[in-house]
């Protein structure tokens, strides 16, 4: 028990310093499109306040993907926990590492909501910075 409090505190006390916190914003404060560059490539997301979500990845090693599906909303399990959209059973094209996989698999994908420097940020790893609102966005 003692080992959880300790880590607990330790996470609070690193996202302090980064000024990052879980956020538990309402279904439709994320509605409209978000995008992250990373070494995988440049992925944007459309979620739409109907429950879809668009998908896309302009893949750095070339070429390009697309999905659509449903996504939902699910509250932070914990205070040290965002909450997170879910995307339904969709494409994973990417490890965790950043490398473009050899053939695309699907699932539900969580992406963890994070409130970081005054914007929220969906978070798929903790060692990348995670999508942002695109700024073409006119929902910010």
């Amino acid at each position: 028990m003692r080992t959880v409090v300790l880590v607990g505190l330790l996470l609070v006390a690193a996202c302090a310093q980064t000024s990052c916190a879980p956020a538990n914003p309402s279904a439709a404060s994320l509605t409209g499109r978000w995008k992250v560059d990373w070494k995988c490539g440049v992925e944007t997301l459309d979620l739409r306040a109907d429950g879809t979500y668009v998908y896309a990845i302009e893949f750095a090693a070339g070429g390009r993907a697309t999905d659509s599906g449903s996504w939902r909303l699910m509250p932070g399990k914990s205070r040290l926990r965002g909450a997170e959209v879910v995307l339904l059973n969709a494409i994973e094209t990417c490890s965790v590492f950043g490398e473009k996989t050899e053939k695309a698999s699907r699932g539900d994908r969580s992406l963890e909501a994070m409130h970081e420097y005054g914007r929220t940020l969906l978070l798929f790893n903790p060692d990348i910075q995670g999508f942002a609102r695109d700024r073409g966005d006119r929902a910010k």
